[in-house]
């Protein structure tokens, strides 16, 4: 291992973690801290998130603690829970059980998304929950021409106003990848419960797209708009979801590639309507 990060300075009174704990990485590796499950939590992440910004593109790490919510009551970042990712930045939960990221359910609690990548952010959840964005579109994760991965994790529980309850893509040269991640319970008004793109590349790889809802519109699923949109799908299903208008399933406006890709039990149908064909699609 190599030499132990000081980053930041952290202090111990009374058993509470005041600042992030530096962790050791190994020779040549991310450098990084850790976050721990302390009372002013969300603060720290905060300052790590705006720590790994400041590095101009150098690969950080943020490790938070397996199996415990970092909740965000007021936005540090201006519709955002956390400052937007412009770096190149990787969140990871130590341990078995998957960390989780909310905005806060508490009443009184304004609207705003969970994370944002910006243009030529980079951004990697792994095993990491995003649950309880609320915003205009994107209230999950947005996507706006940036790099966003996602692997062993969950989006859920987002609702957006207009498009992309879990989670939006905009931008031709932006890149979305799920890896072994599940889009559930998500909503939006006009379409994209799940997921929305409105250009760009969204990859699904053995994931799972349930139980989401276009409350008002189209594509309860997912809704892949335009024709600069490319839907990938590769061992994911999309079932259990539902859309006021019609594509309870996906809503195909751009180029989609299915592979053992099953989009069934979607009401009021799984892709009828769609202005191009689904492969594989049964209405």
């Amino acid at each position: 291992m190599g030499s132990v990060l000081m980053t930041r300075c952290c202090a111990v009174a009374a058993g509470v973690v005041l600042g992030l704990v530096p962790y050791a990485v190994a020779a040549g590796g991310p450098r990084g801290v850790f976050v721990p499950c302390a009372p002013d939590r969300a603060r720290m992440l905060n300052d790590a998130v705006a720590e790994g910004n400041a590095r101009h593109g150098a690969s950080w790490e943020i490790v938070l603690q397996s199996g415990c919510t970092y909740t965000v009551a007021r936005p540090y970042g201006r519709v955002n829970a956390l400052a937007a990712i412009a770096g190149d930045i990787r969140i990871r939960s130590r341990g078995p059980d998957a960390a989780v990221i909310a905005r806060s359910a508490a009443a009184g609690t304004p609207d705003f998304r969970v994370l944002e990548v910006e243009m030529g952010g980079r951004l990697t959840l792994d095993r990491i929950t995003v649950r309880g964005g609320s915003l205009g579109s994107g209230a999950g994760l947005f996507n706006n021409y940036g790099t966003l991965t996602l692997n062993r994790s969950t989006v859920e529980s987002n609702h957006a106003r207009e498009f992309g309850g879990g989670i939006a893509t905009n931008g031709e040269r932006a890149a979305t990848v799920l890896n072994d991640t599940t889009v559930r319970r998500n909503s939006a008004v006009f379409g994209g419960g799940g997921l929305f793109s409105n250009a760009g590349t969204t990859t699904l790889n053995a994931g799972r797209v349930v139980s989401n809802r276009a409350t008002g519109g189209v594509g309860g699923g997912i809704l892949n708009n335009g024709s600069l949109s490319v839907l990938r799908l590769d061992g994911t299903a999309v079932t259990g979801n539902r859309a006021a208008e019609t594509a309870g399933g996906i809503f195909n406006g751009g180029r989609v590639t299915a592979a053992g890709s099953p989009v069934t039990g979607n009401l009021p149908n799984n892709c009828a309507g769609s202005p191009s064909p689904v492969p594989g699609c049964a209405d």
